[in-house]
């Protein structure tokens, strides 16, 4: 009797022991999904400022071309006038 008592005695402390540990890496492991919904919202985050980014990089493009050809324009205008005048 003496025996099993000591036994179940160890079983439980084993156990305990045991709860610890997981509760340790839980609390390991809930930190890490904090983390990473926080890098995931980071993200997203980064994503639409990348992609207003590559829209008013797109924009701008277009407008800069735009004036280079009208300053094209007007620099041949303006040399024809001096060929003239």
């Amino acid at each position: 009797m003496q025996d099993k008592l000591k036994q179940l005695e160890l079983l439980i402390s084993q156990t305990i022991a045991r709860q610890k540990e997981l509760a340790g890496e839980n609390l390991t492991l809930k930190n890490k999904v904090r983390q990473l919904e926080q890098d995931k919202l980071e993200l997203k985050e980064l994503q639409i400022q990348l992609r207003n980014l590559k829209e008013w990089k797109k924009t701008t493009q277009t407008v800069l071309r735009r004036l280079l050809v009208r300053v094209d324009k007007e620099l041949e205008k303006a040399q024809k006038e001096n060929k003239i005048g």
